[in-house]
């Protein structure tokens, strides 16, 4: 009876330990310093993103996956102060590239656009001049526009081997008490014969 009470107590344990693991065990949030507080940035699906900091700025220029009906795609880059994350106001903004150039226009505080024609699905490096008040600064950056693969593959959380770990041991573990009472009922039938052979 010994035996059958720890059997089920680790079977109770392994199922606490490895439950747990999955809850833990999830994706597709973005926890990145991108994210802003008073600005929300377009959906991971439906743009494309490249980061530029310094000690001054740091910024966020997002591009749509596709152009819109002008055949024109719209770029936007998030900026803010590198000290604080204080959105930065009145900003002169200049981008230059291979493929286009010009003056971000803002929309609002920490949120400027330049629209350009529809840029080829390259790598584009992108020269930003920045000048605010007395500040004045040049980031640099890459714009990824290659087409992406529709297939997800998928990523193996540690979560995941380490919840194979604990039933693997488990398993082991209760084949070794399994075991173990095995031959201690085979040994309890054996004992009244050779008791009985002795009296004899």
């Amino acid at each position: 009876m010994k035996v059958w009470g720890l059997v089920r107590s680790l079977a109770l344990t392994i199922c606490l330990v490895a439950a747990p693991q999955h809850v833990l065990a999830h994706g597709g949030e973005d926890h990145g310093d991108e994210d802003k507080a008073a600005l929300t940035l377009p959906a991971e699906g439906q743009s494309r993103r490249a980061y530029a900091s310094s000690e001054l700025f740091e910024l966020v220029l997002v591009a749509p996956e596709s152009a819109n009906a002008n055949n024109s795609t719209s770029l936007q880059i998030y900026l803010d102060h590198y000290a604080d994350n204080s959105p930065v106001k009145d900003a002169v903004i200049e981008l230059s590239s291979s493929a286009f150039s010009g003056t971000a226009k803002m929309l609002q505080p920490g949120l400027y656009q330049l629209d350009v024609k529809t840029l080829p699905a390259t790598t584009h490096a992108i020269a930003l001049t920045i000048e605010a008040g007395d500040d004045i600064d040049l980031l640099n950056t890459k714009l990824d526009l290659t087409p992406q693969s529709n297939t997800v593959e998928h990523q193996h959380s540690w979560t995941e081997y380490s919840t194979q770990y604990v039933i693997g041991v488990g398993a082991v573990l209760v084949g070794l008490l399994l075991w173990r009472l095995a031959r201690q009922r085979k040994a309890a039938g054996k004992t009244p014969g050779k008791k009985m052979g002795a009296a004899v």
